[in-house]
C-alpha cells in the first residue's frame, strides 16, 4: 500500500529533545506494521543515557478528546506499551526506531503476514486493539505517546503525541467513502519556493492553490535559481486549482464598507496580469478568506465585495459563524450563507481546530503534519456510512510559514489514502452537497457589529491616491501613457496599503511612503517661468517654461488666469514633456496699466484633477491705454471748465472801485 512504510529524512543539527522524523501513516489488516523513526537532539544528553517509550490508547471517540491528546498526554486506556526503545548515536544526537504490528484481537495474530514492505521482525512488540474483525468497528484513530526518558528515571525529558490510524475499509456496508479533503495551499513570501517544490513532487495530489500576486512579482524580479524553478514548477502543475487573487490578501467587506469597493477590481486587475504573466491559470469563482473577522454587521458590505470580486463561492473561517451543524459531529457539508435581503453565496467552512494543526508543532513539522492527517481521519471515522459525501477545507494560519518536512509528510499522507480524498474547492462543491446528511442548508454569520477593518481616514487618503495615480498614470486621458516600471512599483504599492492584516498604524505609515513616492514622481516636473514680467505693450507674450527630469514623455497642461489680463487665443497650452526644458508663449491683453499685477500659472494633468506645480507671475505695466487716456482728459477738462467758471464769477461779485 502507498504510504504505509515509514520514511526516514535529515533532521537539522539543531534539532528539539525528541521530534517525529517519519511515521506509517495508516495501518491495515493486509500491512499491520507500524513504523516510527524519531530524532533525539543533542541537547538531551548522550544517546547511550537515553532511551524511548510507546504508549498506544484506545480510540478517539468525540474532538476534545483528539484536541486534548493531540495537545498533552492522552486520558484513554491503555493498548499497550513498548518501554525500552534504544537510542543509537547520530550526527544531530540520537535517533530512534520501532515497529509494532498492530492486532485487531487477540485471534488476528494467526492471519497477519510476516513479510512485506515495513514488516515487523518476528521479535517485534505487538498492540491489540481490542475490536471486532471486519465489523466496521476497527476503523479509527488511536492516540500514541511518545516520551523520551533517561536511564534509570520516570520523568520525560521529552514528549509528544502522534497518532496510529487503523484503516479498515471493507465492512457490512461495503466500501466507506472518503472524507472530501479541500487543501488551500498558499503561495506566499519566503516560503513560495518551498511550497512549489512541494506541490511538485506530488503532482498527483490535486489542492488549491492561494498564489499572492506580489510573491509572483517578487520571484519574477529576483532573478534567482530558486524562483525561476518555483516559477517553473507553478506553471507545470496541471491537477491543481488556482484562485483568482488580489495583488494583497484583501477585506472585501471592509473596502466596501470604507466606500472603496472601486480598489477590488483594481486589486484582481494586477494580481490575475501577475498571475498571467508567470503562465499560471487562475479560476473565476472561489474567493478564499480564512482570516478576516467576519461579523453579521459585515454581511451587508461583504455581499457588495464579492459582487465586485466576481465571486460565485465563498471559503470563511467556521469562527465566522453563527452556528456550524446540527449534530454532534464536525460539520462536514457546504452552504449557502445568508447576506440578508434575500442574498446569499455558496459557501464552505474551513475548519479552525484542522486549519491549527499547521502551526501546532513548528518546531517538529512533521508531527503537525501527522496530527493534522489524523485529525482529517478522525472526521472520516466520526461515522463513515453517512449517505451523502462529507468533505471539509483546511487553510493554514496566514502567518504560517511552509517546510518540505510538513508538505511531503501531508501530501504523501494524502496518497492513495482509504479515508481521505484530496479535492480542489471546485470539484468540492461538486462532490459534497449542500445541506447533505441533514445538516443546515443556510447559515449566517455571527453576531456582531461591522469589523471596521479600514479607517475612514485612510480610506480617503487612498481614494485621493487613487484618483491622483490614475490621473498622472496610465489611461488615454492620463499625463503618462504605457505602464512605465517606476509607475507599475507605485501602483503596487498603493494596492499594499489595502492589505488586510495592516493594523492603522502601520497602514497610515505605508501610505505616507506611497505617497512620498508619488510626490518624487511628480516632483520631476517643475515650472521655471520668470516670476516677474515687464509689459510695455497693451498685448504682450507671457513666455512660460516647464522642465522635466522624468525618464519617461508626459503629457501637461499649462493654465493661465488673472482678473487684471484677458487672454485672446486662450489660457491653457497642452504640451508634451520629452526633452529636458519645453517652453510655451501665451499671449494675454492687460485690462490696466499698474505694477504687480498678478497672474496665476498653473501646471496640471490633462483632466485637471492633479496640479502638478503652481506659480504666481508678477507683471508691470507700461503701456499706454488710449481708453485711460481720453478719461484723463476729459476729467481734466472737466476740471478746467469747472475752474474758469467758478473763477468768472467771483470776479463779477467783486464790487468796483469808485
Amino acid at each position: 500500500m502507498a504510504g504505509a512504510a515509514a520514511v526516514t529524512r535529515a533532521r537539522p543539527v539543531d534539532a528539539p529533545p525528541l521530534s517525529l522524523v517519519s511515521q506509517t501513516p495508516w495501518v491495515t489488516p493486509t500491512q499491520p506494521w507500524f513504523n516510527i523513526a524519531l530524532g533525539v537532539g543533542s541537547v538531551a544528553g548522550p544517546a547511550n543515557a537515553l532511551h524511548v517509550s510507546l504508549t498506544f490508547y484506545s480510540r478517539v471517540i468525540d474532538r476534545s478528546q483528539f484536541e486534548q491528546a493531540a495537545g498533552g498526554l492522552p486520558q484513554k486506556s491503555v493498548l499497550g506499551h513498548v518501554p525500552d526503545v534504544a537510542v543509537a548515536p547520530s550526527e544531530a544526537g540520537g535517533a530512534a526506531t520501532a515497529c509494532v504490528t498492530v492486532l485487531r484481537d487477540d485471534s488476528d495474530s494467526a492471519s497477519v503476514p510476516t513479510s512485506g514492505a515495513g514488516a515487523c521482525p518476528a521479535s517485534s512488540p505487538t498492540v491489540v486493539l481490542g475490536c471486532t474483525p471486519d465489523t466496521a468497528s476497527c476503523g479509527d484513530v488511536y492516540p500514541v505517546s511518545v516520551a523520551l526518558l533517561r536511564q534509570g528515571s520516570a520523568t520525560p525529558v521529552a514528549r509528544f503525541t502522534t497518532f496510529l490510524t487503523y484503516q479498515e475499509p471493507q465492512g457490512p456496508g461495503g466500501t466507506e467513502d472518503p472524507l472530501r479533503v479541500g487543501v488551500v495551499a498558499p503561495v506566499s513570501g519566503a516560503g513560495a519556493t518551498t511550497m512549489a517544490g512541494a506541490l511538485a513532487a506530488h503532482h498527483n495530489v490535486p489542492v488549491t492553490l492561494a498564489v499572492v500576486p506580489r510573491t509572483i512579482a517578487a520571484l519574477q524580479a529576483g532573478h534567482t535559481g530558486n524562483g525561476d524553478r518555483a516559477l517553473a514548477q507553478l506553471a507545470d502543475l496541471t491537477g491543481d486549482e488556482v484562485l483568482t487573487e488580489p495583488y494583497v490578501p484583501v477585506n472585501v467587506a471592509a473596502l466596501s464598507e470604507a466606500g472603496i469597493a472601486g480598489e477590488i477590481g483594481a486589486q484582481l486587475a494586477r494580481g490575475t496580469e501577475l498571475l498571467r504573466s508567470a503562465g499560471l491559470r487562475p479560476a473565476a469563482g472561489p474567493w478564499v478568506d480564512t482570516a478576516s473577522n467576519l461579523a453579521e454587521g459585515d454581511a451587508g458590505d461583504l455581499a457588495s465585495g464579492l459582487q465586485v470580486a466576481g465571486a460565485t463561492q465563498l471559503v470563511l473561517s467556521d469562527n465566522d459563524l453563527a452556528s456550524t451543524g446540527s449534530s454532534s459531529l464536525t460539520f462536514a457539508q457546504p452552504f449557502t450563507l445568508d447576506l440578508g435581503h434575500g442574498g446569499g453565496i455558496a459557501a464552505a467552512a474551513s475548519n479552525s481546530s484542522l486549519s491549527a494543526l499547521f502551526d501546532s508543532s513548528p518546531a517538529d513539522p512533521v508531527l503537525g503534519a501527522e496530527q493534522l492527517l489524523a485529525g482529517l481521519s478522525f472526521v472520516h471515522f466520526e461515522n463513515t456510512f453517512k449517505p451523502d459525501h462529507r468533505g471539509v477545507v483546511v487553510s493554514p494560519p496566514p502567518d504560517w510559514r511552509p517546510s518540505d518536512a510538513f508538505m511531503d509528510t501531508l501530501l504523501s499522507g494524502l496518497t492513495q489514502n482509504p479515508a481521505l480524498r484530496p479535492v480542489t474547492l471546485s470539484q468540492f462543491s461538486t462532490e459534497v452537497p449542500v445541506g447533505g446528511n441533514g445538516e443546515p442548508s443556510t447559515l449566517r454569520l455571527q453576531a456582531g457589529p461591522a469589523g471596521h477593518g479600514i479607517t475612514r481616514t485612510a480610506a480617503q487618503r487612498i481614494a485621493t491616491a487613487r484618483q491622483q495615480l490614475s490621473s498622472w498614470c496610465c489611461g488615454s486621458t492620463a499625463a503618462v501613457d504605457g505602464h512605465p516600471p517606476g509607475l507599475t512599483a507605485l501602483a503596487d504599492a498603493l494596492l499594499a496599503t489595502e492589505a488586510s492584516g495592516l493594523s492603522p498604524g502601520r497602514r497610515s505609515a505605508a501610505l505616507t511612503a506611497y505617497d512620498r513616492a508619488f510626490a518624487r514622481q511628480t516632483g520631476t516636473i517643475t515650472l521655471a517661468t520668470e516670476r516677474t514680467v515687464t509689459f510695455t505693450a497693451q498685448r504682450a507674450a507671457i513666455p512660460v517654461t516647464v522642465l522635466s527630469g522624468s525618464p519617461y514623455p508626459v503629457t501637461v497642461v499649462v493654465t493661465l488666469t488673472s482678473d487684471k489680463f484677458t487672454f485672446p487665443d486662450g489660457n491653457s497650452r497642452q504640451l508634451v514633456l520629452d526633452r529636458p526644458t519645453t517652453s510655451v508663449r501665451v499671449t494675454a491683453q492687460a485690462r490696466t496699466s499698474g505694477d504687480r499685477l498678478p497672474i496665476d500659472v498653473t501646471l496640471h494633468t490633462p483632466d485637471g484633477q492633479l496640479v502638478i506645480a503652481h506659480a504666481v507671475l508678477t507683471v508691470q505695466s507700461t503701456a499706454i491705454s488710449f481708453v485711460g487716456v481720453a478719461l484723463t482728459v476729459l476729467a481734466g477738462a472737466v476740471l478746467l471748465a469747472w475752474w474758469v467758471r467758478t473763477w468768472l464769477r467771483a470776479r463779477r461779485a467783486r464790487p468796483r472801485a469808485r
